[in-house]
């Protein structure tokens, strides 16, 4: 297992924050910069990760183990929702507030983190089984995830909430994926050249949020400590309980666990800042959980392969 691999994508993580917390301080990015690009993010360059991320092969051989995947991402969400559903209501009596802790612990940082630290792990055969787990990602993050943000907009849907672009492109993405449709050059290199704008500038937006807080206040909120506690241990506890009895197959089972695993996505922060709700404290749980999954992450791999 190749530790160095999965503490350095957490560290390359950081690294951008920090650059995005200096641009900030230095004035290069002002809120309103910080604002502009998270709403480019949101409608733009994820879509396009989203597309990109479902373009991988679907044939016949693969099939009985490619559902076999879906079930144990669909195991993972429903698991994600319980703990999302039960605990931050405890934490916050502000909806609001109380949305954003709901999204933190439902998603996770997939999409940065996920590949390489299995990979790392479980080696090359790993990525396609990850990217089925991230395949549902952006459809629940842009249907559910907002609802969760926003509980008003749920008390009176819209319709037309449901039309965005993170939803057209999942639906587009997964389309194409199990028509086996090959997205032709020099189109799919546009979508994968803006998608791959999105973590970096994430973790840019990241640090400009965060520069706008008194070092100490990252650190003195209490309920962000918790809610990284659920999220980088008490969930992926809970996903290897209930998958172990049903799934033979360990290489599976460690992928959902070291996925469950992942810090706060930091696309709670762009979603938070784009439908005005609280990106701060968004803010400080991608900080905060990231921070401390470099000491969980490592020993959660450790302890799966110990099993």
């Amino acid at each position: 297992m190749d530790f160095f691999q999965i503490t350095n994508s957490i560290v390359i993580l950081f690294i951008m924050i920090a650059i995005g917390y200096a641009s900030f301080k230095m004035k290069v990015i002002d809120r309103e910069g910080a604002s502009g690009l998270s709403s480019f993010l949101v409608n733009i360059s994820l879509p396009c990760l989203i597309i990109v991320s479902m373009q991988i092969p679907l044939n016949g051989d693969s099939f009985g183990s490619t559902m076999q995947m879906f079930a144990i991402a669909a195991v993972y969400y429903l698991i994600s929702f319980a703990f999302a559903f039960t605990f931050p209501r405890f934490l916050s009596k502000d909806e609001h507030e109380t949305g954003v802790m709901k999204f933190m612990l439902v998603f996770s940082n997939l999409g940065f983190m996920g590949i390489p630290v299995t990979a790392a792990i479980f080696g090359n055969e790993a990525v396609f089984y990850t990217s089925l787990v991230m395949l549902p990602f952006g459809l629940l993050v842009f249907s559910a995830g907002i609802l969760m943000l926003r509980p008003d907009m749920g008390r009176s849907l819209n319709p037309k909430l449901l039309l965005n672009s993170g939803i057209l492109s999942s639906i587009i993405g997964l389309v194409f994926f199990f028509s086996g449709f090959v997205i032709p050059s020099p189109v799919i290199d546009v979508l994968a050249i803006l998608g791959d704008l999105t973590t970096p500038l994430a973790m840019v937006v990241v640090g400009a949020l965060l520069a706008t807080l008194p070092i100490s206040g990252m650190f003195r909120d209490p309920r962000i400590y918790f809610i990284s506690f659920l999220r980088l241990i008490a969930i992926p506890f809970v996903v290897f309980l209930v998958l172990t009895p049903f799934v033979e197959d360990v290489l599976f089972i460690g992928i959902a666990v070291l996925l469950a695993s992942m810090p706060v996505a930091a696309n709670s922060v762009l979603l938070a800042e784009e439908y005005e709700v609280d990106s701060t404290l968004a803010s400080k749980g991608v900080f905060i959980s990231t921070l401390l999954s470099l000491v969980t992450v490592p020993l959660m791999a450790f302890l799966l392969i110990s099993v």
